[in-house]
């Protein structure tokens, strides 16, 4: 159960990748348009979020230390992304955002809530052996 947990909330996190739509706009000035200080947020949501595919992937496929340690310092990074869009969004407002429209500035704590249940998941048993051993275990 706890790894599907881990999985869907991958899953989801991947979602932070809609923001390469916006990355080409950045300090454009136009109406809409993200001011050049979301830049940094807008290409590490894009990172996380593409990537986020990939650690799904082998957190369903593979086994070991490497995984395991990409999963916890992948969560990581983007908890420190989410966080420094939070400080760029108080000091460097882009309202036209619709997810800050949408969720307010709740957005940067709730990607960084699901990004910390994932760590704590993973740092946990049974699943920390789930995702270091390299024999091909049952779903926990």
């Amino acid at each position: 159960m706890q790894k599907t947990i881990i999985l869907v909330l991958t899953l989801m996190l991947t979602g932070r990748a809609m923001t390469l739509a916006f990355i080409h706009r950045a300090g454009g000035g136009g109406v809409g348009d993200p001011p050049l200080a979301w830049l940094m947020p807008l290409i590490g949501d894009s990172v996380v979020g593409l990537s986020g595919l990939a650690i799904a992937y082998l957190i369903w496929t593979r086994r070991g230390l490497a995984i395991w340690t990409l999963v916890v310092v992948w969560n990581a990074i983007a908890i420190w992304d989410a966080m420094s869009a939070y400080i760029i969004h108080l000091t460097v407002p882009w309202p036209e955002f619709f997810m800050v429209q949408v969720f307010g500035p709740s957005m940067f704590f709730m990607a960084s809530a699901m990004h910390l249940v994932i760590l704590v998941l993973a740092i946990r048993e049974p699943l920390r052996s789930l995702l270091m051993n390299n024999n091909k275990l049952a779903a926990s």
